[in-house]
């Protein structure tokens, strides 16, 4: 099953690491897959760093943010959420 795409604003609100499961969402990839990609270290080869914390993995969101070609600046995390939600839509 793939994971529900996140909008662009979505993406730019993540904390600073994330599970794989968000990292499916932010790629629009099914979970199992992001997990394959990651055991192959194909992520790694697109510039996607995972860390491993205990047994849980983690990925870096700036590096998914510069694969994604975003930039976030002072604020730029907020501002697109905050605009979506005043147009009652996504951004």
């Amino acid at each position: 099953m793939t994971a529900r795409q996140m909008t662009r604003a979505e993406v730019l609100a993540l904390p600073p690491v994330i599970t794989l499961a968000q990292l499916a969402g932010a790629l629009g990839l099914s979970e199992p897959t992001i997990r394959a990609l990651h055991r192959n270290g194909e992520l790694e080869q697109l510039g996607i760093r995972v860390n491993r914390f205990g047994a849980q993995y983690r990925a870096v969101t700036a590096s998914v943010w510069s694969y994604l070609g975003l930039t976030a600046g002072p604020n730029a995390s907020v501002r697109p959420l905050q605009a979506a939600r005043e147009s009652g839509g996504a951004a």
